[in-house]
């Protein structure tokens, strides 16, 4: 998986309720990397991941895929450190700053090659 992270993720348990982030930041070195999800629905949730755990397929996938998972299983999932609400400073190549400040911005999926 490349390093810096693509923004599109998608959880394969709810957080909050929420499947589908965006990695707005990321850190951090070899072992210790970390990336910082924000959901796309309520931007209130927060989320500090790290990257072992994002490039794991039993926990995360890359890109926004369209599921639905049973009602039962839209609890809070704790494995996640759920950060303040509060937090805006995301990464200079997320696109997501204003003014952009940095012509190359990180991709949002994979590119994906269709075949007839």
């Amino acid at each position: 998986m490349m390093w810096p992270p693509l923004k599109a993720w998608t959880s394969k348990s709810y957080i909050n309720g929420q499947l589908h982030f965006i990695a707005i930041n990321y850190g951090g070195k070899l072992q210790k990397r970390w990336v910082i999800l924000m959901s796309v629905i309520d931007s209130s949730l927060v989320i500090k991941v790290s990257w072992s755990q994002l490039v794991d397929p039993s926990n995360w996938e890359c890109g926004w895929e369209d599921k639905t998972l049973p009602s039962s299983t839209k609890v809070v999932n704790t494995k996640y450190k759920i950060l303040n609400t509060n937090f805006t400073h995301a990464s200079v190549d997320s696109g997501l700053t204003i003014p952009i400040t940095k012509n190359i911005i990180r991709p949002w999926f994979n590119n994906v090659k269709n075949s007839k």
